[in-house]
């Protein structure tokens, strides 16, 4: 079971990647959405979840979502957005595209390791 982090920052994918490597989780990191997608197509089989911020350069993360959601073929995955953009209207545009869940930076390990739980429980319950 693998869980993909996009995020322009290395230290945000390392605490993001110590906080799901717990829960049994084998990452893959990327620094942009492009590079993200990239290695979604590779590994799309084996993934399950993918933890995107929001402001990335490149391919940003609502551009990111809308892509993902546009392919079928990755129906299996839960997508949980993660970003400093924490405005209501940002949730709610995020979650719109397809996000299945969001969690506002900064976070503690804790709070994304139980977003990971509730969002995965409502995302394989549908």
């Amino acid at each position: 079971m693998k869980a993909l982090i996009v995020d322009d920052s290395l230290v945000v994918r390392t605490i993001i990647e110590n906080a799901v490597k717990p829960m049994g989780y084998e990452t893959l990191q990327a620094a942009n959405g492009l590079e993200g997608l990239q290695l979604l197509a590779k590994h799309a089989n084996t993934i399950q979840l993918v933890l995107l911020d929001w402001n990335m350069p490149v391919l940003d993360g609502f551009e990111t979502i809308k892509k993902i959601k546009a392919d079928y073929g990755y129906d299996h995955i839960c997508i949980i957005m993660i970003s400093t953009e924490s405005e209501d209207e940002k949730v709610d545009q995020a979650l719109a595209a397809g996000a299945n869940g969001y969690l506002a930076k900064p976070f503690a390990a804790e709070e994304l390791a139980e977003k990971i739980r509730t969002t995965l429980a409502k995302f394989n319950s549908n």
